[in-house]
């Protein structure tokens, strides 16, 4: 399979595959001289790339694919103009090879999961809805949640960026903290959970990513790293390939049901009510 300009450049540890589109696009990179707006122009091993008047050097080759618990106070990127703390800080210098990119970002103020490899196809796997792996979030809100509220989550609301839905909302067991749910996403719009629960009224306080696909936290500490084992990232490829009946799994990873009802104060019924909210 020919190397493209992108991946080239993702391999080469310019940035995301976003953030190195976006160069393309801006007539930043050249190729032999010749500035190049083309993402997926192909890459020989004899060709000169450069950013400005930098030059690059593709990738070892070598694929790595690195667990994070990302502590609150992270950006979920490899490097920022403004010397912030990066997620990439978190890597040991051995591991800290050319490529190294999130799939998927958590905002400053959310901690938890995040996936660093530099296997572009994958991050683009894990990131697109139309695999449907699904991510989901431990979060904290000001206020609790009622059956119409589950109702809306799921069936979906109209954000900045497009229609956003949750997969499923439930009420976690409650430790001291009454208004604690469980959301499970496949999309990753920005800021997308935070916005989905403000359309119902509700601010989150804290959010934390707990899984994305078959992967776990387990044990690993705040601000700890590790590689993923052979068993994780085989359960990884598959259940982000896509299926034979792409459109059935999209509709099915996006219009999920709740598992169970989260159930709000009570109230007086008039009368008997047909159905309820559910959760995934």
């Amino acid at each position: 399979m020919p190397l493209t300009l992108v991946k080239y450049l993702v391999g080469s540890g310019a940035g995301s595959r976003r953030e190195c589109a976006a160069l393309i696009i801006a007539g930043r990179v050249s190729v032999n001289g010749e500035a190049v707006t083309n993402l997926t122009q192909s890459i020989k091993a004899s060709d000169r790339v450069a950013i400005g008047d930098t030059g690059l050097t593709a990738g070892s080759g070598k694929a790595l694919y690195l667990l994070v618990n990302k502590p609150i106070g992270y950006l979920s990127t490899v490097r920022d103009d403004r010397g912030r703390r990066t997620v990439l800080d978190l890597v040991p210098e051995a591991l800290r090879i050319p490529g190294l990119v999130p799939a998927g970002r958590l905002d400053l103020r959310s901690s938890g999961l995040m996936l660093l490899t530099n296997d572009g196809e994958l991050v683009n796997r894990v990131t697109h809805p139309r695999y449907g792996v699904r991510k989901e979030y431990h979060i904290l809100v000001d206020h609790p949640l009622g059956q119409g509220d589950a109702r809306k989550l799921v069936s979906g609301v109209d954000l900045p960026e497009g229609r956003a839905r949750a997969v499923s909302v439930r009420r976690l067991p409650d430790i001291g903290e009454p208004n604690r749910y469980s959301v499970t996403m496949v999309e990753g719009k920005k800021r997308e959970v935070r916005q989905l629960l403000a359309a119902v009224g509700r601010r989150v306080t804290q959010l934390e990513r707990v899984k994305l696909g078959n992967l776990d936290l387990g044990g690993l500490a705040k601000g700890r790293v590790r590689e993923l084992t052979p068993r994780e990232l085989s359960g990884l490829r598959s259940v982000s390939e896509l299926p034979k009946n792409s459109a059935q799994r999209a509709a099915s990873g996006t219009r999920g049901r709740a598992a169970r009802p989260v159930r709000g104060p009570a109230r007086p019924r008039p009368g008997p009510r047909r159905g309820r909210a559910s959760a995934a």
